[in-house]
């Protein structure tokens, strides 16, 4: 088994697919969540069908798999002291087999016998690396094309590694491809608790979900191994409280990645109590590259403590993705 990243797949010893969240990882397994599981469904391998575990990729969708998961698979669930919350997690000993975004693109590209959607993955990705300037190296594909579970109507998901490469790739999407604009307006406009101009808002900033000749897209980024900068432990996470914020974007070039992170100015506010604010991080995926630099933000999530375990530094940031604060959180952009 190869080095397991973000956005690959773990398939489990009861044949549950695992996507990995992020590049940081306790030594014992993997912080990951069940995205198919074998039941009735259109995703396919020789006779074993799979289901999706979820339908909206919301916040109160998870924390109920979450829930279900104590109950039915509790080694999947991880009360997490460096995180101070419960987390998706696959211990490594149950591991069965790891599914590499990135070696198994190149032998998509290799093989000869490609279905439909495997051969307008291979045309996107050449397209994209012309385009681009970016070599084929640092390309992968993730989700149901990555499992060979997908069906004609699958979305491709598409990984990119290396924060310049990925932002290469994402400047030359407009010349090929065209936004999702209805399919983010509606996401935006039922899943959180803000009003349809301020969804609007959001939606004309979607970048990384579009269409392909036809075909359904997202695209994320990936640390290269040189950009991944801390491992497990190094920062100490303790919840404050939820809590509203006004905050002006001061760097966006890591939004791209799992979490986004976005480096901020501004305060949130608990009781009357202002705490000065120096990072909004986003597990939630909606964001991914959404924001820019001068953007000033409403925001409402997971008001954290953020502790330098070596240094005993600490700073403040605001976390978009919890389980705490599902169906509150948001984000507005007021101007």
């Amino acid at each position: 088994m190869g080095i397991i990243r973000d956005h690959d797949f773990l398939e489990d010893l009861q044949g549950w697919m695992f996507c990995v969240v992020g590049d940081i990882h306790p030594p014992d397994g993997f912080f990951a969540y069940p995205k198919y599981a074998l039941g009735p469904g259109p995703w396919r391998r020789g006779e074993r069908s799979f289901t999706r575990t979820l339908e909206k990729y919301s916040m109160s969708e998870l924390k109920n798999l979450l829930e279900n998961l104590k109950r039915l698979r509790p080694e999947c669930v991880r009360l997490d002291y460096v995180l101070g919350a419960e987390m998706f997690f696959l211990p490594s000993i149950k591991i069965l087999k790891h599914y590499s975004c990135n070696e198994d693109l190149k032998k998509i590209i290799e093989k000869d016998d490609r279905d439909v959607l495997e051969q307008l993955l291979v045309d996107l990705v050449h397209e994209f690396s012309d385009l681009s300037g970016v070599r084929l190296e640092y390309f992968g594909v993730t989700g149901s094309i990555l499992l060979g579970i997908h069906h004609e109507r699958s979305d491709i998901d598409l990984v990119i590694y290396g924060k310049e490469n990925y932002w290469k790739v994402i400047e030359a999407l407009d010349e090929i491809t065209s936004p999702r604009y209805e399919h983010s307006l509606k996401r935006f406009s039922t899943i959180y608790p803000i009003k349809v101009e301020d969804a609007k808002k959001l939606a004309r900033r979607v970048r990384h979900k579009r269409t392909y000749r036809g075909a359904n897209f997202s695209i994320y980024g990936v640390r290269k191994q040189d950009e991944i900068d801390e491992k497990y432990g190094d920062y100490i996470y303790r919840m404050i409280g939820l809590a509203k914020a006004e905050l002006e974007v001061v760097d966006s070039s890591r939004s791209c990645f799992t979490p986004s992170i976005y480096i901020v100015e501004g305060y949130a506010e608990i009781g009357g109590v202002r705490y000065p604010v120096e990072r909004l991080t986003c597990y939630d995926l909606t964001y991914t590259a959404l924001l820019h630099e001068g953007d000033k933000l409403e925001v409402f999530g997971k008001l954290e403590e953020v502790i330098n375990a070596r240094s005993n530094n600490s700073f403040h940031h605001v976390l978009i993705g919890s389980f705490e604060a599902a169906e509150r959180e948001y984000i507005k952009l007021l101007i």
